[in-house]
């Protein structure tokens, strides 16, 4: 196994043990890319940080705004809700 290879085995060992410190950090980073980078890839980088929460196990329920875990399923609708997006019928 390489340096590397062993350093990031203990980092995500160690992230596994401290998963909200590591979330923290990793919600850090996110916000820091999305505003360098304009907010040109934020879906590539949501992609980025849900993989990197699923190999420790972070993410918890710490969800934020218009995201869903992956694996996820949405909420259920309310009936006002299904009503709107049925069409009428004739």
């Amino acid at each position: 196994m390489s340096r590397i290879a062993e350093w990031l085995k203990k980092a995500e060992n160690l992230a596994r043990g401290h998963s909200k410190q590591a979330d923290q950090v990793l919600d850090r980073a996110e916000r820091y890319v999305k505003e360098r980078t304009g907010h040109k890839y934020d879906d590539q980088i949501d992609k980025g940080v849900d993989s990197v929460q699923s190999r420790y196990g972070g993410g918890g329920t710490e969800q934020q705004p218009g995201r869903q875990q992956p694996g996820q399923q949405p909420p259920p609708q309310s009936q006002d809700e299904r009503d709107r997006q049925t069409p009428p019928q004739s």
